[in-house]
Formats: structure tokens, sequence, C-alpha cells
């Protein structure tokens, strides 16, 4: 993959956060957190409304062909799940949380965008 292939996919995984950024914050939600990182793990968004806080993982594919969620492996729900421990650990106060995903397929022009509430359950119950 050259340099150019490499920063337009950057690129375009920006724009797919930013899209479900703007979905978040549509439906009453503040982002507490962008691209939260601890160790290896990254966690794309963490958003918040009232008591709930919501992990989500974005994964935006270009083609038609391959479904954006398939990208959503076992082993990146365990490091979700464990970075999403952590950070609940470093709070004060009882929160309740969800494991959500958004998808967006095509192009920055013309795309469609999918979103998964409580996605799956953490691996570590």
């Amino acid at each position: 993959m050259s340099k150019e292939d490499k920063l337009r996919d950057l690129e375009f995984g920006r724009f797919a956060e930013q899209k479900a950024e703007e979905f978040y914050i549509s439906e009453g939600y503040a982002i507490r957190e962008r691209n939260w990182r601890h160790h290896k793990i990254e966690i794309d968004l963490i958003a918040q409304r009232g008591n709930i806080i919501v992990f989500v993982e974005v994964k935006a594919r270009s083609g038609r062909d391959t479904d954006p969620l398939d990208a959503v492996t076992f082993d990146k729900i365990k490091k979700m799940t464990r970075g999403a421990d952590y950070y609940l650990r470093c709070l004060t106060g009882r929160f309740e949380y969800r494991y959500d995903i958004f998808t967006l397929t095509g192009d920055m022009l013309k795309y469609t965008t999918a979103h998964y509430p409580d996605a799956f359950l953490s691996p570590l119950l």
C-alpha cells in the first residue's frame, strides 16, 4: 500500500469518526473522548447521555462488497472491553454502559451509515 493510499484511508477513517460524532450529538449525547488510548488500546468515541456511557467502534469501508462489521473481530472486542473496563474504573460514580458499532460505507461524497447499539457484550463477564 502506497503512502498516498494510507493517507487516503486515514482521512476516510477520520471522516467516518466525524459522522459518528455528529450522529451521537444529534441523539443528545456529549462526546467525552475521541480516539481515547490506553496502552495499545484505542476506543474511537466515548459518548455519554445521562448516566449511560457508550463506547463506540467506528468502521468505514469504501467498497460495497465488504461489510464493515466483518472488521470488528473478537480480538478488537476484547481490547475494547479491556479499555472500557479501565476507563470506567477511573470514573467516580456509577454508570451504565454499552458497546456500539457505527459503520460508514461509500466515499466522502456518497455514503451510507448504520448504527448498531449494544452491538456486543463484554467477553470479560
